[in-house]
């Protein structure tokens, strides 16, 4: 009587088998679908360039006509000032691997190169806080927090905003 019960249930199953293997061939479908979709809307984003970079981040934060300036003052800023840095640091990098690169180095020499390359980055991060801290001043408490939130977001693909505000 058993074996009755059994055949039956064999017979649905294989009646079914189909139905279920499309089902999850769709479902299989449609997540690499959205993957793709997914990977693509990422990329788009990661290679907007700064024009678009700075409109993307105006339009986050919603900045009036008043502000607007002040952001693409604080932009200018920071790219003026990164690559002075880079053009002033640079040299004195080179000398240094060139010294390390001789028999005998001047430790002395190497030690005031970084020292030079260090201060130089000081005073970037003092201007550039400058900078920060003027056009920070005139958001409002909400676009300030957004604002520090997209600053501070990492993402391991793309790299930090202010990064990609300058390049």
């Amino acid at each position: 009587m058993t074996s009755d019960l059994v055949a039956p249930r064999r017979g649905v199953w294989r009646s079914r088998l189909p139905w279920i293997l499309l089902a999850l061939s769709l479902a299989l479908n449609l997540c690499f679908i959205g993957g793709v979709f997914w990977v693509r809307m990422e990329a788009s984003r990661a290679q907007l360039g700064p024009p678009e970079r700075m409109e993307l981040v105006a339009k986050q934060l919603s900045l009036d006509g008043n502000q607007r300036p002040a952001f693409e003052r604080f932009v200018a800023t920071l790219r003026l000032k990164s690559r002075h840095l880079r053009e002033t640091n640079m040299p004195l990098v080179d000398d240094a691997w060139q010294e390390f690169a001789k028999q005998q180095p001047d430790e002395a020499a190497i030690d005031k190169l970084f020292e030079q390359a260090a201060d130089n980055r000081r005073s970037f991060q003092i201007e550039t806080g400058r900078a920060l801290r003027e056009f920070l001043a005139i958001l409002s408490e909400d676009q300030r927090t957004k604002f520090i939130a997209l600053v501070k977001h990492r993402d391991r693909n793309t790299p930090p905003l202010l990064r990609q505000l300058v390049q």
